[in-house]
């Protein structure tokens, strides 16, 4: 990719990101959905410090009920971290407009397609495969609807996203380190303190726990990630002592990011902590048990929620968005150029990215499981920069940073630490589709990355030939690349036509249910 289109395409990717997020935002002008508790705590909070209670529960906001909040604390049951970021749109556009609820998650949104490009691109070090992540998590329904959307989810995929981003970074740094290190091994490896990307994940993860608590798990899956990644590292390099070197690194990789991800969730809390009247807060207490006490009351609540609801949906089927959640829907006849009209904003998922990111899993498994095979999974590779003379043959495809197994693990990790903690715990019944938008950024990875070496783009072409499979011919290679064009073509073409349902857009009520593929997308 020349120079000036590795700055145009992602610049691109982020513009049709922009665009099918922020357009039309203020619509529909009512709250919808879960919007009438977080947009209405974030709005009282921005005042009190801490969410308050409001006199009913309609979803209009026009006018003064806008600011119709009383003084009287509410039992908000999740941290306050996504309510302060959605205030920061209510700050810029003020609490009667749905730009006022809505800019900050979209804005999320577009930033989650920025930290998957880089990701993509740290992982596969060609700048297709990363643009190609960054327009698969653009064009996916789900993700497209909670960034349009002011409820807190997309923000946890942003924060996850990011802290993913920092730990792939904390483990280029420690492959760099640990291949100079490991010329003599006479002496055992080092333990590592200086590990700044893997502070930089405790926050990020911090922050992710701070909107919702399910942003614990992938904390804790990557914590497991790194510690067993050293473990091999040290293992394989045969230096002395890789065990308990590998138990004393994995200490100093808790020091450095529970510390500082405890110490960000507990910043969340400041207007809390600062104010005093907040819910659980009792005159002349202090804040800390006072906040203990608040966090038992909310698992207590989370462990116990029982009510039944028309879109709830089991975890197992959310890979396949089984059961969108409809998060508004209003149809009318008067007025309506049709014979029936309908306004509707659903998840609906872009099939071709949400289906095919599932079978992309599958298949990133399978290249984790043959990489063990056939043992290529056991060396660094740095990135190569050969210079070849022209007389001695044509210049080598770069490697690498990092084996392709693991890569490949890295991102069913990032994927699986968002989807089976809920399967394997779930005992409430509401529990929603949308809560799979933390799965998205991982699944544009796995897409991606299985397109490239299919295609045999860039790095990608050598991890598959160290897989061992077998080279293309200019044909096959000619014929895949155009497959994988036709692919992410008919892609986009169903992005534009899942965009009215996914954009409250007044349809025709036919065009509305052309829309509805399988049963429980109605």
């Amino acid at each position: 990719m020349g120079t000036r289109l590795r700055w145009v395409a992602p610049i691109l990717v982020l513009g049709i990101a922009a665009a099918l997020r922020f357009w039309a935002l203020d619509r529909p002008g009512t709250l919808v959905f879960d919007e009438l508790y977080y947009v209405r705590d974030a709005i009282s909070q921005l005042s009190h410090g801490f969410p308050t209670i409001w006199p009913d529960s309609e979803p209009d906001m026009s006018g003064g009920r806008a600011t119709a909040f009383t003084g009287d604390p509410t039992n908000a049951v999740h941290p306050p971290l996504g309510k302060w970021l959605i205030g920061l749109g209510v700050l810029a556009f003020g609490p009667e407009s749905g730009w006022g609820w809505r800019c900050a998650a979209a804005f999320a949104g577009v930033a989650t397609v920025g930290i998957v490009m880089r990701l993509g691109w740290l992982l596969s070090r060609s700048m297709r495969v990363a643009c190609l992540a960054g327009l698969l998590l653009a064009i996916d329904g789900v993700h497209v609807v909670l960034s349009r959307v002011g409820l807190l989810d997309g923000f946890l995929a942003m924060f996850v996203a990011l802290g993913a981003l920092f730990v792939w970074q904390d483990q280029l740094a420690v492959a760099q380190r640990f291949t100079a290190s490991a010329t003599d091994q006479r002496r055992p490896l080092p333990i590592v303190w200086a590990r700044p990307w893997l502070i930089a994940a405790g926050i990020a993860f911090g922050a992710a726990a701070a909107v919702k608590w399910s942003g614990l798990y992938p904390l804790a899956a990557f914590l497991v990630f790194v510690t067993l990644r050293d473990l091999l590292l040290r293992l394989r390099s045969r230096a002395p002592r890789p065990v308990s070197r590998a138990v004393g690194q994995a200490g100093v990789a808790a020091i450095l990011t529970l510390p500082v991800a405890l110490l960000t969730y507990l910043a969340s809390w400041i207007g809390w902590i600062l104010v005093p009247g907040g819910w659980g807060r009792n005159p002349g207490e202090h804040w800390f048990p006072a906040l203990v006490r608040y966090h038992r009351d909310m698992l207590e609540w989370h462990s116990t929620l029982s009510a039944p609801h028309p879109y709830q949906a089991h975890p197992l089927t959310w890979p396949l968005a089984l059961r969108p959640t409809a998060m508004y829907e209003h149809s009318w006849t008067e007025g309506c150029p049709w014979t029936a009209c309908v306004s509707a904003v659903s998840p609906l998922p872009n099939p071709l990215v949400t289906w095919g990111g599932v079978i992309a899993l599958g298949v990133l498994l399978w290249f984790a499981v043959r990489s063990m095979r056939v043992g290529r999974a056991s060396r660094l590779l740095t990135t190569a920069r050969h210079v070849v003379p022209p007389r001695l043959g044509p210049t080598p495809a770069p490697a690498l940073a990092i084996p392709l197994g693991t890569v490949s693990v890295f991102v069913l990790i990032g994927y699986l630490s968002g989807w089976l903690p809920w399967v394997a715990t779930v005992s409430r019944s509401a529990v929603f589709q949308f809560y799979a938008v933390v799965l998205t950024p991982f699944a544009a990875l796995a897409l991606a990355l299985v397109i490239g070496v299919v295609c045999r783009i860039g790095a990608l072409r050598r991890a598959a030939s160290e897989l061992g499979f077998r080279a293309l011919t200019p044909e096959e290679l000619r014929g895949r690349r155009i497959a994988a064009a036709i692919f992410v073509a008919v892609a986009v073409a169903l992005a534009l036509f899942f965009v009215p349902a996914w954009s409250g857009q007044p349809i025709a009520d036919w065009f509305w249910r052309a829309h509805l593929w399988l049963p429980g997308w109605d």
